[in-house]
């Protein structure tokens, strides 16, 4: 019975993690990690109890809750509600202590989440933001921007997005359906390089130029 009880909860979660979307594993706004923490404690509880169903109805209820705040932060107050406005640390090179202050952000913190973005020194930096997220978004000074293609003037083919197409010896049949291929082609290809779909660990073609990539295992 406590088998069946845990596999049913660990469902039910995956399920409601997955309802309330990807942004609260990866954005983590102040109500996406609220109804994490009490989504973790509603599905230990029958564990250690036997309010089995009540404990169900409950993740329903909240995630029912999160997915109409996730909605509500579509318009601009309930944004502004809900996740607040972004936060200025940094303007024109100049740190503005206040907000730092305001944001429980030392300047330490600060030093070190610009290095990690490329930025050893704050004078390089033009604005820094903290975002309603969590993030801090750097934008460097005009001439510390990294240079691009577009700034030298060169020109770049778009290959398109790489789309796999063997995944661990697996035929990906959807996948080569998107770019307007079959199965049959695909073996005639790997027939040419003297393979078989196992003998290759991933392999992927790029969506606009169609250039198939293939990485084989090691003792193919």
């Amino acid at each position: 019975m406590i088998l069946i009880k845990i596999l049913i909860l660990y469902l039910v979660t995956i399920a409601a993690m997955r309802l309330m979307g990807k942004s609260t594993i990866v954005q983590m706004t102040p109500y996406d990690l609220v109804a994490i923490i009490i989504v973790g404690t509603i599905a230990s509880e029958p564990l250690i109890s036997t309010e089995f169903w009540p404990s169900i109805t409950a993740l329903v209820i909240l995630v029912a809750l999160h997915v109409l705040f996730s909605h509500l932060t579509l318009w601009q107050w309930g944004n502004k509600f809900f996740l607040g406005e972004p936060t200025l640390l940094i303007k024109n090179g100049e740190i503005l202590e206040d907000n730092l202050e305001k944001s429980k952000i030392s300047l330490i913190q600060l030093a070190s989440i610009l290095r990690a973005n490329g930025y050893p020194k704050i004078s390089d930096v033009d604005y820094a933001m903290l975002e309603p997220i969590g993030e801090v978004s750097v934008i460097p000074k005009v001439e510390n921007t990294p240079v691009t293609v577009q700034h030298l003037n060169l020109k770049v083919d778009d290959e398109g997005l790489p789309i796999s197409v063997i995944v661990d010896g697996k035929i990906q049949k959807r996948n080569l359906h998107l770019l307007g291929k079959n199965r049959d082609w695909l073996m005639a290809q790997l027939t040419e390089e003297g393979l078989h779909p196992k003998d290759v660990i991933y392999a992927y073609m790029t969506e606009k130029k169609k250039n198939l990539v293939i990485s084989k295992r090691e003792k193919a």
